[in-house]
């Protein structure tokens, strides 16, 4: 497969293309017609190919494919056409978040325009040449603070009655949403205005789910490498801590200021904001606009606290969003098949099976484990509580885990989720270690799962692979290497 520059999508048979709605950091989305659903869809593609972005592509849709609730977008299918990728998901006929919620600006800027999305290594986190740079207490370099401009007085807050009410019905909503996805096990990572639309109707959607991660089934979630919006994120997001529901939930914060102020908590270059946040609490939103709601000003102040375990939880969220004096709303039910599982109980026989199947497999035998059942009887549940059992007491196994979805249509979907977990293993390893594993035709492998590609020891240049134009031979070769 080759690597291409950005081409515009003319559309298939299937999908006509009538407009391109907006583009991110790998994916390019249109409004099509589907022809076999004879109904307005978004189209999302891989505006450049290469195996990261693949993997990251697939794992966009593969998050999120069973999750229902009326605040998130849902998502159809995952398809691939020759050397085209793309999933289609909801049509949102609808305005970036703070378009909708428009406050005048206190800083002239716009805050519905945020900047795109970055990944960032914190270890190489620096101001541009020519910063002031200084000594910290503690011997650390430090960015040193530089004079800013004097602020003119604040602004009142918008007269219109309605308003207040507007910004806690919309906040709700987008609330809703994310307790949602975190109650699913899952991290957005990148909430920011654009990713958030409100149609006519009033409904609040989040979408954008390129960057979103698994938490941890306990405690914050390590990160590898920071990755969001640098106005948006979290400080922990920038220091590459670790992640748990709180970093969402300062994003939410980030906008809830862009609401009140018509302004974002720190402005400036992108490293002066990094800085910033790193440093210090954000200055209070009455600073620069007066006659705020006092709780929807202290909402906001505790969304933003820089220790993640002084900000309020998504059901916390939730209660003081309500309309002063109301009774507690209970949150919006929501349909998911990959929720995050509740108290297990039983299935000792079953768990004892497994369990010799894997003591059998360590005397040298594959061994193939067939868990069956009808429908609802908790067959994922069963084989993800064992695993999870495995990976807390045996140092020494790996546990690589894929899934068919109904929902895809591409080449080898029964084990197309699996290689990519594979190839996320093999990139955590050393080159020796990796070196040592591979089977003499693993390029054959990558060329049938273009994600190996990512691991230097595929790609090596010893490992060219000659031209095979028999299909089933370059199958042949590539499944004895899987094996």
């Amino acid at each position: 497969m080759s690597e291409r520059a950005d081409e515009e999508f003319r559309g298939t048979d299937r999908f006509q293309v009538r407009r391109r709605l907006g583009s991110g950091s790998y994916g390019v989305v249109y409004e099509v017609f589907d022809a076999q659903r004879a109904a307005v869809l978004a189209l999302k593609t891989l505006r450049r190919w290469d195996p990261s972005a693949l993997y990251l592509f697939k794992q966009e849709f593969r998050s999120l494919a069973d999750l229902v609730h009326p605040n998130l977008v849902s998502l159809y299918e995952l398809l691939t056409e020759g050397e085209r990728w793309f999933f289609t998901m909801e049509y949102i006929d609808g305005q970036a978040f703070s378009n909708f919620l428009r406050c005048p600006s206190t800083d002239g800027s716009d805050p519905s325009s945020s900047e795109g999305s970055t990944v960032i290594d914190p270890r190489s986190f620096a101001p541009p040449a020519g910063a002031v740079r200084g000594r910290s207490g503690t011997g650390t370099t430090a960015v040193r603070d530089v004079a800013a401009p004097a602020e003119p007085g604040p602004v009142p807050f918008p007269s219109d009655a309605a308003y207040p009410a507007r910004l806690r019905q919309t906040l709700r909503q987008l609330a809703a949403g994310v307790q949602a996805l975190h109650q699913t096990g899952k991290l957005h990572q990148d909430l920011k205005p654009s990713n958030v639309l409100v149609t006519r109707e009033g409904r609040v959607v989040v979408l954008d789910f390129g960057l979103a991660i698994e938490l941890a089934p306990s405690g914050p979630t390590p990160l590898r490498s920071a990755a969001g919006t640098p106005t948006h994120m979290a400080p922990e997001q920038l220091r590459g801590g670790r992640l748990s529901e709180a970093s969402d939930w300062y994003s939410v914060g980030v906008m809830l200021y862009e609401c009140l102020t018509g302004r974002s908590p720190f402005v400036g270059e992108s490293w002066e904001v990094l800085s910033q946040k790193l440093k210090r609490e954000a200055p209070a939103a009455a600073e620069f606009v007066a006659g705020i709601p006092a709780d929807l000003e202290g909402l906001c102040r505790d969304l933003l606290r820089r220790d993640p375990l002084e900000r309020p939880s998504g059901r916390e969220v939730l209660r003081r969003l309500e309309e002063p004096g109301s009774a507690e709303r209970v949150p919006p039910p929501f349909v998911s098949l990959a929720r995050r599982e509740g108290i297990f109980i039983g299935r000792e026989k079953e768990l004892a099976f497994l369990g010799d199947a894997l003591s059998a497999s360590r005397r040298g035998n594959a061994v193939v484990a067939y868990v069956h059942g009808s429908s609802g009887m908790g067959k994922s549940a069963l084989v993800r509580r064992f695993l999870e059992g495995v990976e807390d007491r045996e140092t020494d196994v790996v546990v690589m885990t894929g899934r068919c979805y109904e929902q895809e249509s591409v080449p080898y979907k029964a084990l197309d989720s699996l290689v990519d977990a594979l190839s996320q293993y093999l990139k955590r390893l050393n080159r020796d270690e990796t070196e040592a594993l591979m089977p003499p035709d693993i390029a054959a492998l990558a060329r049938i799962f273009p994600v190996l590609r990512q691991v230097g020891a595929v790609v090596s240049p010893r490992r060219k692979l000659p031209d095979i134009p028999d299909s089933q031979e370059l199958r042949r070769r590539a499944f004895a290497a899987l094996k």
